[in-house]
């Protein structure tokens, strides 16, 4: 492992996903697999499913298929419905967890438990900056910032979601930001302290 590796991020770089695709289906596994990734931890609403739909698309549910079989797959979810995240993690063939509290780290280390992986073999894969990618981030793991599948939801949301690509197009991260392959400086995956419980 290299010295950037293992340096803890910045709290700047606490907003910087790894990389940013529009789409799950965008990412590159074979990147994943380079870089010893054997798990994905995935967001639900608006990342693998509609936000008010109640499963995901045929595509989507194809393409999470394919994928267990080259990795450990999970959701950690913020939804308060523990009903939703189940219904939809049994759909989805995986196991989930709901109202995870995200950014908080507590959620994700206990999916790491039942995955038996450790936060270097893991991808955290999101679709906002402030729940998803900050709590990959504090927590040390590689993440993944997807576009919403949704495009109309509560004003709220918009306003947050303006202030990401806001925060996004400070920094720089563009769609397709690439994760350097093995042997280079990798852009993201710093070891977060986890000294604390949150």
């Amino acid at each position: 492992m290299s010295a950037s590796d293992s340096a803890p991020r910045s709290k700047k770089s606490l907003l910087r996903p790894s990389m940013r695709v529009t789409h799950i289906k965008q990412i590159d596994i074979a990147i994943l697999q380079e870089r010893g990734i054997k798990g994905i931890i995935f967001d639900l609403d608006d990342t693998l499913v509609k936000s008010f739909e109640p499963t995901a698309d045929p595509d989507v549910s194809r393409w999470l298929v394919q994928i267990q079989r080259e990795f450990a797959v999970f959701i950690v979810s913020n939804n308060a419905s523990d009903l939703r995240v189940r219904l939809a993690s049994e759909h989805l063939g995986v196991m989930g967890i709901a109202q995870a509290g995200k950014p908080s780290r507590r959620s994700f280390r206990k999916a790491l438990q039942l995955m038996n992986l450790q936060v270097h073999e893991v991808a955290i894969v999101g679709d906002q900056l402030f729940t998803d990618i900050l709590g990959g981030n504090r927590l040390g793991a590689l993440t993944i910032l997807v576009d919403p599948l949704s495009t109309e939801v509560g004003w709220h949301r918009n306003l947050m979601r303006a202030f990401e690509r806001y925060i996004l197009k400070r920094a720089g991260v563009t769609h397709q930001q690439p994760l350097k392959r093995s042997g280079t400086a990798p852009l993201a995956s710093g070891t977060a302290s986890l000294s604390r419980t949150d």
